[in-house]
C-alpha cells in the first residue's frame, strides 16, 4: 500500500510516466523491498479488456517456485497486448518475475520470463 501510494504522489507531481523504460523502472525501484504477496492470486479483472480494446488484463501471480539457490521466483502476468495494436513491436504477454529470499521476502531481482513480450510491459499515461 505504501508503494502505491508513494506512485501515485509522484505521478500526480511529474505528471504520468509512459513507455517500456518506465516499466523497467518501476520495478527496480522494487529490488530491496518486501514481497508482500505470499500465494498466487488472480486479478479481479483478469482477462477483461483494459485499454480500449487493445489490450487486456493477465491473471497475476500465477505461481511461485525455487530456484537451484532456494529463492523463491514469484510468476506474474500483467497484461496482454492484442494483435490488431498499431505498433506490431508490443504484442504479446507481459510476463515478470521476482527473484526473493525465501527468509526475508526481500526482493534481489526482477525479470521478463519466459513466453512473453518484453516490449508489452509498459505503463500507460
Amino acid at each position: 500500500m505504501r508503494n502505491v501510494l508513494f506512485l501515485l504522489s509522484i505521478l500526480s507531481i511529474s505528471g504520468c510516466a509512459v513507455g517500456h523504460n518506465d516499466f523497467v523502472n518501476y520495478r527496480d525501484n522494487d529490488i530491496g523491498t518486501v514481497m508482500i504477496y505470499k500465494m498466487p492470486f488472480k486479478f479481479k479483472n483478469s482477462g477483461e479488456l483494459r485499454r480500449g480494446d487493445f489490450a487486456i488484463t493477465g491473471q497475476g501471480l500465477t505461481h511461485i517456485d525455487k530456484d537451484t539457490d532456494g529463492n523463491l521466483i514469484y510468476h506474474f502476468s500483467d497484461q496482454e497486448i492484442l494483435p490488431h495494436f498499431h505498433k506490431k513491436e508490443w504484442i504479446g504477454k507481459c510476463l515478470t518475475y521476482y527473484v526473493v529470499n525465501p527468509t526475508t521476502f526481500i526482493i534481489k531481482s526482477w525479470g521478463f520470463d519466459k513466453g512473453g513480450n518484453p516490449l508489452s510491459c509498459r505503463t500507460w499515461s
